[in-house]
Formats: structure tokens, C-alpha cells, sequence
């Protein structure tokens, strides 16, 4: 009786389970039976119940002892396919919630993740992104290949011929090859592609597996296995058909996953004692990018910052500001009661002026240069209070006087740039020097060979920064404004090296006082300040004694009194005097990268402020990027170096990897079938 009620219970609980709860789509496949494998096992299950209580009833009634101990035996494998399926139904929506919080913690947004999603599921759709970036990274590098060998093969067809054909030379001609040493390069150009096409052909195949055969193919498997082991007959090719299949639908593309999160170790080492993120990020970093700009001034950055500017009664117009719903509203709360609060993203969709590009200077990533979709225009006419400049917040004066003012650079600061071609210029275009205010002829040109394809268009778009406005005030500037470069002995030429002291005052001599040494820049003189504060150590030492100031200096063309007498090396070492430059600016060179600018402001913040490294990065193919650390050669044959490891190895690996699990999980199953020559593999 307590059989037949256990029956009945793993009955009931199969009908309920054949609900909502079962009809989790796991393949996009047309065959019924692999479009919800679920159902099917559960069906088996209800069958298996049917038969084993039909055994029961005959066994009990016809008392035959055999059919009621082959009907208990069976009722165990039941509960233990239920076991199994309702295992494998939890651990399908574990393996996706876990692949998510992956895909979330790196910022992708994955097809399958997601309801709009086409891929069968989030592991899929990681998988499958996972692949497509190492294809896409081999075709764009395969077909850079192909441009390089089409020069080469054409450098290494060119000949020059001389000839005369009168009769005093006997015409004689000759032709001599000029460009011989590029069959070189074209062979090894046409191997590197050979390679290429390996590689590619190894990843596509790999995606062809797991898109065909694991998630369309797998369900199939799956619902085979389970209704296979469901009866005794077939029980053990079930338990090894179900091994398998869940070796190739989740543990196979689940290797991926573990590939990407794990290459960065295997090729840069452990990095799980990495930082916080954000411990060395500046204050002004933390400044994100204004959602609305409030009348009179003032920023509202964050979404709470919106509501505090609104009453209660008016939170529907705070998030239709924060929404970007409506352009803007009269303020009702706090500093803002009665000010106009404009969004930021009234009609502007982010992808006219994305996230990362509403900086100043404008960033120059490649996204924030699109010009097909006008990106630079549509970031220009966004108002200036919407964009952000990160100021250095915390200012270190010993930094700022470090650097000349003379040889600080002036950043593009000015919001709104769309002046003439200026936005569609190149950005390393748009520099003048500082020497030429406040004209500012002077702009950089690029070269090409006419013969290159889009040589014109290369040169155009540099001219095209001549149309950028320039000026020292970095407000105004859609140009960055850079010091006077090169050797301060003509930079300076017609100043002397002893005249070359800055902020001085009367101590220097006469011949100093002249139009040349008042113009040259402070970047070619040594500062009166460090002589003064290298003369506080001096005394302190007892030395430099009789030297005046003024002749603290040490630079090879220094009049002989600089360096004899009172004021010789031995009497007053070189490490108490003052150098004057050999370089312009060269003593800014070790100034931080943010005092070199006027004014300062941070440009480091990505790196500053990136995730710690044991997290993984939002591209997989960003592993390919490994730089010249531990790689030497020519730099093509490093980039096909690089895809070795994921395309040939890892998958490998993952092979390996999964034949283990399936042996493994097909004893635990009872799925005892020896594969054949498996034992040969290990």
C-alpha cells in the first residue's frame, strides 16, 4: 500500500510539474521532439508510473512475488529519472543566471540574455558572442593580410628598364627589378594567410558545433536519454545517451565561458590580488556625466539630484527630466525652487552623442569619431553645461610651478567646435604652437602615397584642422595649443646660457637685459626659485659659500667665471647649481601628466579608474591584444601568435575536458557502455 501511495504521489507531482514551469524553451529547433525536452521526460515519467503501478496491481492480485520486486525496483529508478530531469532543469537555469551575472559584471549586453534576445539562452549567447569576436578579429586581420601582400606582390612586379637604340651603343637594353626584396614579404604574407584561413576554418567549425549540434541536437539527445533510461530495457544506453548529452549542451559551452574568464591568468598571470576598483580613482573622475543643467548655473549629475530639485507633488516632472520625456521644468524644491531645469537627453537619443563622448577635451576614441552617423556635430551642439571637464580637484602647487607656464599645453576646452570642417578634422590635425599667438599659422600636414586609395581624403581632413580655432584661453580653443620644442641653443639662440635664469630679477648681467633673452621661453631657462632652494642645502653643507647666486649654474657653454675660482666644481658642486635646459620643457618631464596642462585636468581617468584585472573585460578578443611583452618577431606574424591559444588549444582543452565529464557523469547515470578507444585517449 505504501508503494501504491508513493505511486500515486510521483504521479500527481509529474502531472503538476508538465506546467508552466516545464515549458522553458532550451532549442530553437523545428523537431517536436527537441522543442521542449522537458515535457517529454516528464511524459516518460508519467508512463514509467503507469506501468509500474499496472505491475503493482498485477503483482498483488495475481500474487506473483517476481512482478511486485521488479515493480519496487523499478519505482526507485523512477524517483530516480525524476530526481535526474528536475536536477538537470535546475542546474540549466543556474548555468544561465550564472553566465548573466558574467555578462552583466562585464557590461555586455548579449543576445539570449535578454527577452529580445534570438539565441536559445544566456549561455548561448555568450558563447556564441564569445567566438564571433575571435572570428571577427581573424577575418579583420586576415583581410589586412590580403591589402599587405597586394602591395607587396606589386612592389615586387615593378621594373625599370634602360635601352638605347641607336647604333653606336649596339642597342643595347637592360631591366633591373626595384622592390626584389618584397617576395620576401609576399610569401610570407600568403603563409600568414594560409594560417589565417586554419584558423578561421578551426572557429567557425566550433561554432557550427555548438549552435548546431549542441543546442539543436543536444535537446534531442537528451529526450532520447531520458526515455530511454525511463525503461529497463534500455536503461543503460539512456543513462549514457543523457551523459552525453549534457556534456555537449551545457559542460562543452561551458568551457568557453571558463576559457574567457580564466585566459587573462593563464596568459598574464594571477591577478586575484588585484585592487578595489576606484582605490586610486581622483575625485574629479568620480564626476559622471550631467544628466540636466539647472538656470544660473549648477549641474545635476545623478538621477537623485533631479528629484531633490523638485517637490513631491512634482515627481513626475523630475522623472520625465531624468527620463529625457520632457526639455524642461520650473524647479520646486530646495536651491533650484523657481529655476529652470533642462535635461540633457530632451530628443537627443545617446547614440547621436554617446555617454563616453560628452567630454572635454573630446575624446578621440573611435566610437566618439563616426562620422558616417555625424557624431562629432551632434555632440557640438550639445550644450556645454551637459558635457563634463575634470578638473583636477585637489591641486598640488609644488606640481603646478614645476612645469613653465611657457610649456604647459592649453586643451581644447571649447563645447561647441562645429566651426566650418573643424568637426570633421582629423584630431591629431588639430595642434598649433604656442610661439605663434595669436595667429596661429602654423598646422601639422600629413603624407601619403598618392597611390594609396584614400591618400586624398587622409590629406584633406588634416588641412581641414586649419579651420579650428586656436587660442591660449582653453575655454576658446578647439586646438590643442602645444610649447616650443627642440634644442634651447636655437630655440634661444641669439639669449647666452648664462642669461637663460627665469624670475632672476637685477642679478644677472647686463649683456642679459636684451629683447632675445626677455622672449626666450622659460622652458630654456633654469628657475631663480631652484637656485634659491639648492642654495638652503648648500649652506646647510658649509659649501658655495663664495659663489654669488647668479653663477650657480652648470651648462656646457658657461663663461669660464662660472666655473673657476670661488664658483669651481670642487668648490661648489654640480648637484648645488641649477642646469640650464638643453631641451625646451625637458623639465617637465617628470611633472604629472595633468599639471602639464592649462589648465590642469585629468585625462588618466580610464586607466585610473578601470576594474580591477581579475574581472573579465567586456571583449573577449581584448586577450589578443597581449602588446610586445613575452612575443617578438615582425608584428604580423605576433597578431596570428596571439590567436593560437583560443583557437587551438583552448579548444582542445575543452574537448578533453568534456569526454572526462561524460565518462564520469555516464558511471554515475549507469550508463556503463564503454565508449570505444576512449581509454586510449588518457
Amino acid at each position: 500500500m505504501k508503494r501504491i501511495l508513493i505511486l500515486l504521489l510521483l504521479a500527481s507531482f509529474c502531472m503538476a510539474g508538465s506546467g508552466e514551469q516545464f515549458t522553458t524553451q532550451t532549442s530553437s529547433s523545428t523537431l517536436e521532439l527537441a522543442s521542449n525536452w522537458q515535457l517529454l521526460a516528464v511524459m516518460a515519467l508519467i508512463i514509467s508510473v503507469i506501468l509500474v503501478a499496472i505491475a503493482y496491481a498485477i503483482g498483488i492480485g495475481l500474487e506473483m512475488p517476481e512482478m511486485k520486486a521488479w515493480a519496487g525496483t523499478e519505482l526507485v529508478q523512477i524517483i530516480t529519472n525524476a530526481i535526474i530531469v528536475a536536477t538537470l532543469i535546475v542546474t540549466l537555469a543556474l548555468i544561465d543566471l550564472v553566465v548573466l551575472g558574467v555578462a552583466v559584471q562585464s557590461g555586455l549586453t548579449v543576445d539570449g540574455c535578454t527577452e529580445s534576445g534570438n539565441a536559445t539562452s544566456c549561455l548561448q549567447g555568450v558563447t556564441d558572442q564569445y567566438l564571433d569576436s575571435y572570428i571577427d578579429t581573424a577575418e579583420s586581420k586576415a583581410k589586412g593580410i590580403l591589402s599587405d601582400n597586394m602591395f607587396a606582390a606589386g612592389m615586387a612586379g615593378r621594373r625599370i628598364g634602360i635601352s638605347c637604340i641607336t647604333i653606336f651603343c649596339a642597342q643595347i637594353a637592360t631591366t633591373m627589378t626595384i622592390g626584389g626584396h618584397y617576395i620576401v614579404k609576399s610569401d610570407m604574407y600568403m603563409i600568414l594567410f594560409d594560417h589565417y584561413a586554419n584558423l578561421l576554418a578551426s572557429m567557425e567549425a566550433q561554432k557550427f558545433f555548438v549552435n548546431a549540434i549542441a543546442f539543436r541536437m543536444g535537446p534531442v539527445i537528451l529526450a532520447i536519454g531520458i526515455v530511454a533510461r525511463s525503461f529497463f530495457l534500455t536503461r543503460k544506453l539512456g543513462g549514457l545517451l543523457i551523459a552525453i548529452a549534457v556534456g555537449i549542451m551545457f559542460f562543452f559551452p561551458g568551457m568557453y565561458i571558463f576559457d574567457w574568464v580564466t585566459l587573462d591568468n593563464v596568459l598574464n598571470g594571477d591577478k586575484a590580488s588585484a585592487g578595489e576598483e576606484g582605490a586610486d580613482c581622483p575625485a574629479e573622475c568620480k564626476v559622471p556625466v550631467p544628466l540636466a543643467y539647472a538656470e544660473g548655473g549648477g549641474n545635476l549629475n545623478d538621477v537623485q539630484s533631479i528629484y531633490n530639485a523638485f517637490s513631491a507633488d512634482d515627481s513626475d516632472k523630475a522623472a520625465d527630466i531624468a527620463n529625457g520625456d520632457i526639455e524642461s521644468a520650473i524647479g520646486s524644491a530646495g536651491d533650484y525652487d523657481g529655476k529652470v531645469i533642462t535635461s540633457c537627453y530632451y530628443d537627443a537619443d545617446t547614440t547621436e552623442c554617446p555617454i563616453p563622448c560628452r567630454e572635454l577635451p573630446y575624446p578621440s576614441i573611435p566610437l566618439c569619431l563616426n562620422l558616417s552617423e555625424e557624431i562629432p556635430q551632434n555632440c557640438a551642439g550639445l550644450p556645454a553645461k551637459c558635457k563634463v571637464v575634470r578638473y583636477v580637484e585637489d591641486i598640488d602647487e609644488v606640481e603646478v610651478a614645476a612645469c613653465p607656464d611657457d610649456c604647459k599645453v592649453v586643451p581644447p576646452l571649447k563645447s561647441n567646435c562645429d566651426i566650418d570642417n573643424c568637426a570633421s578634422s582629423s584630431p591629431d590635425c588639430r595642434v598649433a604652437k604656442r610661439v605663434e599667438s595669436p595667429d596661429f599659422v602654423w598646422r601639422p600636414e600629413k603624407e601619403c602615397d598618392d597611390s594609396f586609395e584614400g591618400c586624398d581624403d587622409i590629406k584633406e581632413r588634416c588641412n581641414w584642422a586649419a579651420d579650428c580655432p586656436a587660442s591660449l584661453a582653453a575655454a576658446l580653443s578647439c586646438t590643442y595649443v602645444i610649447p616650443e620644442s627642440g634644442q634651447c641653443d636655437e630655440v634661444c639662440a641669439d639669449c647666452p646660457s648664462e642669461c637663460r635664469v627665469g624670475g632672476s630679477g637685477t642679478d644677472l648681467p647686463d649683456h642679459c637685459s636684451t629683447d632675445s633673452c626677455d622672449s626666450c621661453t622659460d622652458g630654456c631657462k633654469a628657475q631663480w626659485s631652484t637656485i634659491e632652494a639648492l642654495d638652503v642645502l648648500a649652506q646647510g653643507n658649509g659649501t658655495c659659500t663664495s659663489c654669488p647666486l647668479n653663477k650657480r649654474l652648470i651648462y656646457h657653454t658657461l663663461p669660464e667665471s662660472y666655473y673657476s675660482g670661488g664658483c669651481s666644481y670642487t668648490s661648489c658642486p654640480v648637484e648645488y647649481r641649477a642646469a640650464v635646459p638643453f631641451q625646451a620643457c625637458e623639465m617637465c618631464l617628470f611633472t604629472k601628466e595633468s599639471y602639464v596642462y592649462d589648465p590642469p585636468i585629468d585625462t588618466g581617468c580610464t586607466e585610473s579608474c578601470k576594474p580591477p584585472d581579475n574581472t573579465p573585460v567586456s571583449d573577449p578578443s581584448a586577450y589578443t591584444q597581449i602588446g610586445d611583452t613575452g612575443l617578438v618577431g615582425l608584428g604580423p606574424v605576433q597578431d596570428i601568435s596571439k590567436l593560437m591559444i583560443p583557437a587551438y588549444l583552448l579548444p582542445l582543452f575543452n574537448i578533453v575536458a568534456t569526454i572526462v565529464f561524460i565518462k564520469g557523469l555516464s558511471d554515475i547515470l549507469g550508463g556503463d557502455i564503454e565508449i570505444p578507444g576512449l581509454s586510449k585517449v588518457f
